[in-house]
């Protein structure tokens, strides 16, 4: 039998074109619009613009937390500078501290957000995975796969099927949450109404996600499957002593090129800040790690502004605080940690 190719492609683009828009359509009517995925092509396209000058950028470092919590029109507006977000989700800052710190070309403004859990992880191989992952990818990036990534980022703009984060295969499947087998540990399903990430990588929560209670108590739930609740000592000794010469060296080797460093805690809540505080206590932590590497720190703790909030899911900023967070943050800055920016006129009015 004969068989028609032409045809046959023909039915088949038909057909995946069909279920495409159909699902597309369904996604849409759900409420869920065009984004960008956090992956590491995004990561590395804005690690380029890391060496922008000193009075132009300033580079923040570390997990969700500063994804969340700053503003980044917010921040623009009231610096007239550029935010270059790099943070990374579910991981330690200690990767790309070392990274920047080993590139001669950077001497720039440096914030390192800490979240106690995943900066003095004991399993660093855990902690620091995804960022490696940036990290390698910007450093081995191939022009092919440059071309491939401006054009992905054109299409995730106008795609809502496209954020593989939330619509790929794998997380897909994973929404099924079936059980595990004796001794395998798989990642919890996050609500798809959780959050957002934009061009500039600023992720925010979703009215949809706000606006439900359920969505919210999952989210926790959540947390305390990948440990937000564990009360298993930091390290300690040695291994932490480590961790802040590490640290040490990597400002160090910044400062010595110009460059200007502050460590931030952005604010938690509820059971996350609850575990935090005992399982890391801050004079133990916090406050040696700033004594030892000779480093300003902003802890939400120490500010009327920033010591009361509450994060919907424990560990971030609902939208509306986050811009007030980020205003805060700015007037720190500029006030008491003798930062200066373009817009400093602009800084004093608006504060």
């Amino acid at each position: 039998m004969k068989i028609d190719y032409l045809k046959a492609f023909l039915l088949t683009l038909a057909i995946v074109l069909c279920f495409s828009v159909s699902l597309e359509l369904y996604w849409r009517q759900r409420g869920f619009v065009p984004t960008h995925n956090d992956d590491k092509i995004i990561w590395a396209m804005k690690r380029k613009e890391v060496y922008l000058p000193a009075d132009r950028a300033t580079v923040f470092i570390g997990s969700s937390r500063i994804k969340f919590d700053l503003d980044i029109p917010t921040w623009e507006k009231l610096t007239g500078e550029e935010a270059i977000q790099l943070a990374v989700v579910g991981t330690s800052p200690r990767p790309v501290l070392r990274e920047l710190a080993a590139d001669e070309k950077f001497k720039g403004k440096l914030i390192i957000d800490v979240v106690e859990g995943l900066f003095f992880s004991p399993r660093t191989f855990i902690s620091e995975k995804w960022a490696m992952d940036g990290i390698n990818y910007f450093h081995e990036e191939t022009p092919a796969q440059q071309a491939s990534s401006i054009l992905n980022y054109g299409l995730e703009s106008n795609v809502v099927l496209l954020e593989e984060g939330k619509f790929g295969l794998n997380n897909m499947l994973n929404d099924l949450e079936l059980p595990d087998r004796p001794g395998v540990f798989s990642f919890p399903s996050f609500p798809k109404e959780f959050a957002v990430s934009n061009a500039d990588r600023q992720t925010s929560m979703t009215p949809m996600f706000l606006s439900n209670p359920a969505l919210i108590e999952k989210q926790i739930i959540n947390w305390t499957k990948l440990g937000g609740t564990d009360k298993t000592p930091g390290i300690d000794g040695p291994a932490l002593e480590a961790v802040f010469k590490e640290v040490k060296d990597a400002i160090e080797r910044i400062r010595a090129r110009g460059g200007q460093v502050v460590f931030v805690r952005p604010p938690s809540s509820g059971g996350f800040l609850e575990t935090e505080n005992l399982v890391y206590p801050r004079v133990k932590y916090w406050d040696a790690m700033l004594k030892y590497t000779n480093t300003p720190g902003i802890h939400f703790e120490d500010y009327p502004k920033t010591a009361n909030f509450v994060c919907p899911e424990w560990s971030h900023l609902a939208p509306a605080d986050v811009i007030t967070y980020t205003e805060e943050l700015v007037r720190i800055l500029s006030q008491e940690k003798g930062w200066s920016f373009p817009g400093m006129a602009a800084v004093r009015q608006d504060l």
